[in-house]
């Protein structure tokens, strides 16, 4: 049997991973578009003795993008640097508290972060500005994709919150030894 804690917050915490699962995939994507941008750049350059001028610009903007679309989903599984020796040496209480004080904390930066980098793109996509390279690219779509990655963090932030008022355990990956 279930207890009523654990359906607390259920419909919330499904949209959030849901959404985090999609920044992971997007996040994924990113990562193959900086392949695909580079291999085509070496064979380009060894097979023409042509550089792709666009080609560094482009994978810069996909690295960016594919560490914050994917930062929710490392969050969610995980996947992130947490050091547990001091929660593991606390009694179980205190070391939840800590946990839940520090989720707070990071909820705060990961909503600032969200509030500045779309304002940032908010501003160029109102100036108009772009990239300072040949390839002239709109830095408003590089710079949404960098504010929709950070509000996904922001969401899982708080998903993260919410599984502790339902008693849950904050999600810890496999550590290295």
């Amino acid at each position: 049997m279930t207890s009523p804690s654990s359906h607390r917050f259920r419909r919330t915490l499904a949209a959030i991973d849901a959404l985090t699962d999609v920044g992971g995939y997007l996040g994924a994507l990113s990562l193959l578009g900086i392949l695909g941008l580079i291999a085509a750049e070496i064979l380009s350059r060894n097979l023409f003795s042509h550089s792709i001028h666009f080609s560094w610009d482009l994978a810069g903007y996909f690295m960016g993008t594919c560490f914050l679309l994917a930062s929710g989903s490392a969050l969610k599984g995980g996947s992130h640097v947490r050091v547990t020796a001091l929660l593991e040496a606390l009694p179980r209480a205190v070391a939840r508290v800590l946990e839940f004080a520090a989720c707070l904390v990071g909820l705060g930066i990961c909503v600032y972060l969200t509030w500045a980098l779309a304002e940032m793109a908010w501003l160029s996509g109102q100036r108009g500005s772009t990239a300072a390279t040949s390839f002239r690219v709109p830095l408003v779509y590089p710079q949404a994709a960098l504010a929709t990655g950070a509000a996904l963090l922001t969401l899982q932030c708080l998903a993260q919150i919410l599984r502790l008022l339902r008693g849950e355990a904050v999600s810890v990956g496999p550590g290295l030894e």
